[in-house]
């Protein structure tokens, strides 16, 4: 609670994550900073993902999971992007 007031539902009932899934949230997070910006924002790179998998030492199988639960993150957030761009937000 801040300044008196209620934390926001979104903040109150947000979902909890599983554990062993921070790393590629992560990821997903430290990654966003790849992603081409220009007439709109695109998809992180490929080359960003296999460069912080290489990073952290990861096994094929881990570089798998990586691959999958960051592009289903970033499709997710390019998804909500282009719909708020529809309607005329930002």
């Amino acid at each position: 609670m801040r300044r008196g007031l209620p934390l926001p539902d979104k903040i109150q009932n947000a979902p909890e994550l599983r554990p062993g899934l921070e790393l590629y949230l992560r990821a997903y997070y430290e990654l966003d900073s790849c992603r081409a910006i220009g007439m709109g924002e695109g998809p992180i790179p490929w080359t960003a993902l296999d460069q912080w998998a290489g990073r952290l030492g990861l096994d094929e199988e881990e570089r798998g999971d990586l691959f999958y639960l960051v592009r289903r993150l970033d499709n997710a957030y390019l998804e909500h992007v282009a719909k708020k761009r529809s309607k005329g937000g930002k």
